[in-house]
């Protein structure tokens, strides 16, 4: 199935610089370490989300169960929407996919873990958030009128489980916990979640129709970018250290901050540019 979204290819970061200026705040962002791959949620690509229609609930259960066990009492979600959130940021599959409203972030994570070869190409997703909100909503009033109505055209945790579990509604829409942990809240994190576990996430997305094209941006840039970007990132503090705050954060951050070091021609190349620069300043 083709899917209608815009293509935006940029050559260097100056340029996705500038393109972020033409956006307004409306927009959140997703990076990927390779352009190829289209927008897909961990559950679609398990081996078990189309044995039968029950099958994420029973999953989602058992992680509840299992899980408080590592939990104390005050760690326990109260809502599902956190249980999914919880299940997302320790690896588990869930139809949650997460974006950020920094596209500075989602750039990070792009470079991070691409292959850097002058053939590869990231790709940063940019979603106008507010238009999917509306246009979900919109859909979701054939279904859930009344409770919008009594929500204030809301999607609140009573009303995510009741989509969540009915698991009929083909479509992509924002979710927001309540409380978020203190990981997602250092990479401005958002959730969006597909309305049907077995469908894959673009599919789904689809029901923008010809909307799409102006809602759903992808910006490819070259992945040989990755050294002068990650430490261009690094100056904006944006690293493993201060999006992941633990030692593992810590310890990959040094790893990606010494492999982002100049080489000595680079070393080289801007001294050069600098003595250049100071013939300038002396120019009557």
């Amino acid at each position: 199935m083709a899917h209608t979204y815009t293509t935006i290819s940029l050559n260097d970061w100056e340029s996705y610089r500038q393109f972020l200026d033409s956006l307004s705040g409306n927009w959140v962002f997703r990076g990927q370490a390779d352009a190829g791959w289209e927008l897909q949620n961990a559950i679609e690509r398990t081996d078990f989300v189309g044995l039968h229609p029950n099958i994420e609930q029973e999953f989602v259960a058992e992680f509840q169960r299992g899980a408080r066990n590592y939990l104390t009492r005050d760690q326990i979600p109260e809502h599902l929407i956190e249980w999914l959130a919880l299940m997302q940021h320790h690896g588990a599959p869930t139809r949650l996919l997460d974006f950020t409203k920094s596209p500075f972030i989602a750039a990070y994570f792009a470079f991070e873990i691409c292959s850097a070869t002058e053939s590869n190409t990231i790709a940063i997703w940019a979603i106008n958030i507010h238009y999917l909100k509306a246009r979900s909503l919109a859909a979701f009033s054939a279904h859930y009128n009344e409770d919008l109505l009594k929500s204030g055209q809301l999607i609140h945790e009573q009303l995510f489980e009741k989509i969540f579990y009915e698991n009929r509604c083909r479509l992509v829409f924002p979710v927001e916990p309540f409380r978020m942990n203190r990981r997602y809240s250092l990479q401005q994190s958002i959730f969006v979640s597909t309305g049907i576990a077995s469908v894959p996430f673009m599919e789904q997305l689809g029901f923008l129709g010809a909307d799409m094209e102006r809602a759903v941006i992808k910006i490819e840039l070259p992945a040989v970018l990755q050294k002068p970007v990650l430490r261009e990132l690094q100056r904006m503090n944006l690293n493993r250290a201060s999006l992941f705050p633990d030692l593992d954060g810590y310890a990959a951050s040094l790893r990606l901050r010494y492999n982002s070091m100049r080489t000595p021609d680079e070393l080289l190349g801007d001294q050069l540019r600098k003595l250049d620069d100071k013939e300038y300043l002396f120019l009557p």
